[in-house]
């Protein structure tokens, strides 16, 4: 499974048949896309940053602009969308994802949860940053850039909404 950022976001649209064509491209087999936001799910041999960077490479080639690539075994998405770091998330509320390239260091891990405040509530879990946000992203009061520096990696975020939905697919 593929979380890739920049993806009909920020004048960079892309159709998902294209995105299939080109993850087919690669060799990749049962291509599919989950709604027009990058997330693609497929079978490749290999793992890790080698898979990641050869995707990564393909869709820059064709694409003309770098997108960021986070592999996540198919299996483990249930389980990430199911965490519930800050108890049930209210019907107002919103909660998102934040698919990092490696496990933070404590430095970072500190750095990242210090930032929460009365509306912004942040933990870290492994390879993955859950932002609880009381409202929706545009209510946050934490810029991305200073999330960005906090945690000191790539990103890519999706709603947990989404993230469920993708699992019940799976």
């Amino acid at each position: 499974m593929a979380f890739l950022g920049g993806i009909n976001v920020g004048g960079h649209r892309v159709k998902m048949d294209a995105l299939r064509d080109e993850f087919s491209a690669l060799g990749y087999a049962d291509v599919s896309t989950f709604i027009a936001s990058g997330n693609v799910v497929f079978d490749a041999p290999g793992r890790g940053r080698a898979l990641e960077q050869a995707i990564e490479a393909r869709l820059e080639e064709q694409l003309g602009y770098a997108v960021p690539t986070f592999l996540r075994p198919a299996k483990s998405i249930a389980d990430i969308a199911a965490y519930e770091p800050f108890g049930p998330t209210a019907e107002r509320d919103s909660l998102h994802v934040l698919f990092l390239d490696a496990a933070p260091g404590a430095a970072a891990v500190r750095a990242t949860e210090a930032l929460s405040n009365h509306q912004d509530r942040f933990e870290v879990r492994g390879t993955e940053l859950y932002w609880g946000i009381h409202g929706n992203l545009m209510d946050s009061s934490v810029k991305s850039s200073v999330l960005a520096k906090a945690h000191g990696q790539r990103a890519t975020a999706r709603n947990v909404k989404s993230l469920r939905k993708l699992a019940a697919t799976l």
